[in-house]
This record gives structure tokens, C-alpha cells and sequence, in this order.
């Protein structure tokens, strides 16, 4: 028996419904961006859309009762399946339950923005709603383990199944626990709900009575996604679980409730494929069987009617009026080029492709492809989401290459590109990350600013050396002089005495740690008598003498007091006076001679 036709017959007997719906809601999810750590999916949106489009024109859903949201966080999402839940609660007739997500999934949960939305919370509480069937179809990545994921590796599997029986609850998945579910370019959307809604629309109703029931769909849907996905890397392989009673099966879609009809005769295979006159959205593919008659139905419009074949595409621009019947075979084709498909727009094309960039690991190049989409439109919502993802995989660079200061330059500016990522579960570790490099951050400014402060106040911590000039000092009349601190408060001094000539070695104590400071000291003067010049008189034991400078300064001993003044940027001056205790050598005595001091110097590091 041929694989497809067991899985049919087995699923026909299991699955159960006591009879069709009477009122049907419907809650329908499209999430293309997940969390921050997701490759943006491009066609969430979409598939959220077609579905709810099917259901209201096939489904015997009326918009009122239908609920379709855009990235919502699981708070929203809460919100809306709690209104459902009243409401099917509420309800005194038959009801049915769709629900339907598109986007981020991994095998524990959800990927929408706020708390965390475990896949074992959501399917706990599908199945105990009170509707009379729970059906959801779960497409996202590691969704066979609410049955796969879009954009990244298999993970281990997590069973979805309510511990107590239910009186209905099916769930549909669109890979397996190990797969990825996969986006398709040329479908413009996810292509295990691609097939779905085909299905819906018509190409699953196996057995010709216009009736599309949850058996044909789910088996066209699982043969045409296992199909176009096993000659890629990971094959795709639809899921299912129940818990069903009663018999019989589910009808989802009534052919004969739509306004037109696109008929596919009993011919050889081909691919057909109807898009909008616009070529804006993909609506539905089927394929003709030889052994069969297959139809899509159609709402009231103007569509592009395609065919592949080996060199190009035919195509056939209809209008399709309400209640026309048109036979795909019979239409007015004309061939176009094998490339030409859906106009998605520049924008989301080139964010496609800077998304597809980063995730081979090229930060830089994805982060100049999202600057140049912001430079044209610095509005742009996915061009900025695509940027702050580009920027944090670029953060954790930097991390390992111990660059913190660029890291949380990086990370704020992801963080503010993006304020939404305050919900997003997986960007908590990069927003704790940028809090520590802030706080370090922040203490090293606190720390340099005192550091600053400090040698503001004491401009002598950070010196070591210095060059001084004197101008009447007990080391000399012009005296030009080196200075080492070994510490701030010590300053050592080797001078030149010009007028000596001679030398000078001499110590001085600063103790305060400011910019004004008194200072204490002492030193030497030896001068090399090559000059005897007349300096005056003075008295020696009570008679004039005459003495000259060398006489002074040549041989003698000196003590010092005074104040210091010195900048942050190391200028210095100081004035005081001092004894000088010196040798006269006509009487071969020390005699006493006090003296002032002015001097000016620079010191530096």
C-alpha cells in the first residue's frame, strides 16, 4: 500500500468530530522577527494572512470572529486567546477553534517578545478551551516539538499532548522535532503553509465532493512539503497529534461557497501556480493529475495564472467574475522569462538579503548593507531590527576580544535602536552585559575624575622631574637647577651657580597636599673660585672688611624655609629666605649670612 494512502486511511479511522462547526473562531499569528538572536523570517505575515483569507471565504469563518496579530508579545497573545476563551465559553452552539502561528519556534518555546510562552503552557491551554474541536497548526522551527525551526539547527523533541483526554484537540506541525521548516522565496511564504492553504482552496479535495476535509488537507499539505524539501539539507516532514472522539472527519473548506472557480482538468502534470494581478501576493498552486479533475476556488479578481516549464514560465492574465468557471489548460498563455516572480518590493528584498549576510557570519558587510536601507529611510523598522541583531552578534566579537569600551558603545546602540528588545527573552544576557560595561564603565569616570580631582589639588603626585631657575637664592645669584621627586613631598636639587661658578646640592620637604604647600630644607654650595671679584664691606670682629662673592657662596652650608606654589600642569615658584653658614677664609672662620630665595621651575612626569 502506497505510503501516502496508509497514512490517509490511518488518519481517516483516528480522527474524530461529532459534527461540523455551527460558529468558528480563529486566532492567527504572523511573526517574522523572533527574538533578536532569530534570522528575520521574511513571509510570516503573509501565511498569517492567506490563512485568515481562506478561512473567512471557505471556512465558514466570519471576520468578526476572526483575530489576526503581528508580533505580538505573549502578553498580547494572552489577551487575545483569553477574549476567544470567554467567548467559546459563552457560546450555546456547536463551535470550532482555529489556531495558527507562523514564525520563531525552538523546542521549549515560543519566540515572541515578553515572559516566555512555553510550547507545553500553549498546548495545554489549546487543548482545554471550550470549544467542541481545538484545531491549531503550529509552522515554526522545532515545531514537531509542538510536533522543527525556521533559520536554525534541530533540537531535541518535546511531546504535545494534553495528559487528560479532550473532547476534540488536533495539532498540526509543520516538520518534525529534528527539522527545519522552511521559507521559500519563490512561494512567498512558508512552504508547509504555502500547501495548506492550497488545500484549503482546493488541491486537497482527494475525492472530488467539493468538501475539503482536516484529512485531505493535512495529507496534501504533508506530501507537497515533503516534496519540495527533500533535496534541501534537512527534508521537511509535517506532524500530527490528537486527541479526538466520535467519527467521522473535520470539513475545514466548502468549494461551492466561493464566487469563482479555476478548473484543473484530468491532463498531464503541471504545475500551476495563481498570484494577484499585481503579483503583490501568492495565492494558491495546484497540480494537474491525470487521473483526475482538481479546482481552486478563487474570490472575484483580477490573477496572474502561471505554468513552469523547461525554459521559462507561461503565464495568463484573468479576470475572474463572480461565478465564472475557467479551465486552467484552455487559457491565453505567453512566456516569460523563468526568474520572473512576485515584486516584493526593494526593501524588504535588500533586508532579505543583509539578514541572509549576517546569518553566514559577515557582521560588517550586513551592518553596511543595514545602514545604506537607513541612510534612504532612517524610519525603516526591519532595516533598524536588522542593524541592532547585526550590532550584538558584532558585540559578542568585541567581548572576546576584551574590547569593552567599544562593546557597550555597540550594545547601547543596538538596545536604542530597537526599544522592543526590552521584551525579547533572548536579549536579556546582552542588556545584563551592557548594564555591567555602564557600571564599569561608570567607575572608571567616577575613579579617573577623583584621580583628576587629586592632581588638581596636588600637582605633585604625578611629577618626577623637573627644571628650576633661581634669582637670588642661598644657592646662588643666578643659579639654573635639576630636580627629582622620588616621592611628592621630596625634591632633590642639582644646581649650576652661574655667577660662582659652582655647585649646589640641596633637598627640600614639601609635607601638604595641595597646591600651596610650606617647604623646608638645606643644602650645599661649593664654588670653584675662578673668579675674585669685590662684593663690599662688612665687619669681622668688629672691623670693615672687604669680601667678594666667592667669599659668600664659595664653601658653605645653607638652610632653607619658604612657601611653594605649583600648577596642575607643573609650573612652580617659590619665595622664603634662609641662614647660610659659610667659610671666610682671610680670618679662617664660619660666619652666618641670611639670604632670600625666589625661583621658578617646571616639572614633569
Amino acid at each position: 500500500m502506497p505510503a501516502r494512502l496508509a497514512r490517509l486511511l490511518f488518519l481517516c479511522v483516528a480522527l474524530a468530530s461529532t459534527a461540523h462547526a455551527e460558529r468558528r473562531f480563529a486566532l492567527l499569528i504572523g511573526a517574522n522577527d523572533g527574538w533578536a538572536t532569530d534570522r528575520s523570517l521574511r513571509y510570516a505575515h503573509d501565511d498569517a494572512r492567506r490563512v485568515q483569507e481562506v478561512l473567512v471565504q471557505l471556512g465558514s469563518t466570519s471576520e468578526a470572529d476572526t483575530t489576526l496579530l503581528f508580533e505580538p508579545t505573549t502578553k498580547e497573545l494572552d489577551a487575545a486567546l483569553t477574549k476567544i476563551e470567554g467567548q467559546l465559553a459563552a457560546s450555546t452552539e456547536p463551535t470550532l477553534f482555529f489556531f495558527f502561528y507562523s514564525g520563531h519556534a525552538d523546542a521549549t518555546a515560543l519566540h515572541l517578545r515578553g515572559p516566555v510562552l512555553a510550547l507545553t503552557a500553549l498546548a495545554d491551554r489549546l487543548s482545554n478551551t471550550k470549544a467542541g474541536l481545538t484545531l491549531a497548526v503550529i509552522d515554526a522551527c522545532r515545531s514537531g516539538a509542538i510536533l522543527g525551526t525556521k533559520g536554525a539547527m534541530p533540537v531535541a523533541a518535546v511531546r504535545l499532548l494534553a495528559d487528560e483526554p479532550v473532547q476534540g484537540f488536533a495539532l498540526l506541525s509543520s516538520s518534525g522535532a529534528d527539522e527545519l521548516a522552511q521559507e521559500s522565496k519563490a512561494l512567498a511564504g512558508s512552504i508547509f503553509t504555502h500547501h495548506w492553504v492550497s488545500a484549503l482552496r482546493g488541491a486537497g479535495d482527494v475525492d472530488g465532493d467539493g468538501i475539503v476535509r482536516l484529512t485531505e488537507a493535512y495529507g496534501y499539505a504533508y506530501e507537497r512539503t515533503r516534496m519540495d524539501t527533500e533535496a534541501t539539507a534537512l527534508p521537511q516532514r509535517p506532524g500530527f497529534r490528537f486527541s479526538l472522539k466520535g467519527r467521522g472527519d473535520v470539513p475545514l473548506t466548502r468549494l461551492n461557497a466561493a464566487a469563482a472557480t479555476l478548473e484543473l482538468e484530468a491532463e498531464p502534470s503541471h504545475r500551476y501556480v495563481v498570484v494577484d494581478g499585481a503579483e503583490q501576493h501568492l495565492i494558491a498552486e495546484a497540480r494537474s493529475d491525470p487521473s483526475e479533475r482538481r479546482r481552486l476556488q478563487l474570490t472575484p479578481g483580477n490573477y496572474r495564472i502561471k505554468r513552469p516549464v523547461f525554459d521559462g514560465v507561461l503565464v495568463a492574465e484573468v479576470t475572474m467574475a463572480p461565478g465564472a468557471v475557467l479551465w486552467a489548460g484552455r487559457l491565453d498563455y505567453r512566456k516569460e522569462a523563468v526568474d520572473s516572480g512576485l515584486v516584493k518590493g526593494s526593501s524588504a528584498f535588500a533586508e532579505w538579503a543583509a539578514s541572509g549576510t549576517l546569518a553566514q557570519g559577515d557582521v560588517n558587510a550586513a551592518l553596511d548593507m543595514f545602514q545604506r536601507m537607513l541612510d534612504e529611510d532612517p524610519h525603516e523598522t526591519r532595516a533598524r531590527r536588522g542593524k541592532a541583531r547585526a550590532l550584538l552578534v558584532l558585540s559578542t566579537e568585541l567581548q572576546r576580544e576584551g574590547n569593552a569600551a567599544e562593546e557597550q558603545k555597540v550594545l547601547e546602540e543596538a538596545l536604542s535602536l530597537d526599544p522592543s528588545f526590552a521584551d525579547d527573552p533572548s536579549v536579556a544576557r546582552f542588556a545584563d552585559r551592557a548594564k555591567v560595561l555602564k557600571f564599569e564603565s561608570q567607575r572608571q569616570a567616577a575613579l579617573k575624575q577623583a584621580i583628576t580631582d587629586e592632581i588638581k589639588n596636588d600637582p605633585r603626585i604625578t611629577k618626577h622631574w623637573g627644571l628650576g631657575f633661581s634669582l637670588l637664592s642661598t644657592r646662588g645669584i643666578l643659579v639654573f637647577e635639576g630636580t627629582w621627586m622620588p616621592t611628592p613631598w621630596l625634591f632633590i636639587s642639582l644646581g649650576f651657580d652661574v655667577i660662582g661658578p659652582g655647585i649646589d646640592l640641596s633637598a627640600r620637604w614639601v609635607p601638604l597636599s595641595s597646591q600651596w604647600s610650606p617647604y623646608i630644607g638645606g643644602g650645599a654650595h661649593y664654588g670653584f673660585n675662578a673668579w675674585q671679584r669685590t662684593g663690599g664691606y662688612v665687619k669681622v670682629n668688629g672691623e670693615p672688611t672687604e669680601m667678594s662673592y666667592d667669599d659668600i657662596w664659595g664653601k658653605m652650608f645653607h638652610a632653607d624655609v619658604g612657601m611653594q606654589w605649583m600648577a596642575p600642569g607643573g609650573f612652580t615658584a617659590e619665595f622664603g629666605g634662609g641662614p647660610m653658614l659659610y667659610y671666610f677664609p682671610a680670618t679662617g672662620t664660619f660666619q652666618w649670612f641670611g639670604f632670600v630665595n625666589l625661583g621658578i621651575g617646571v616639572y614633569f612626569r
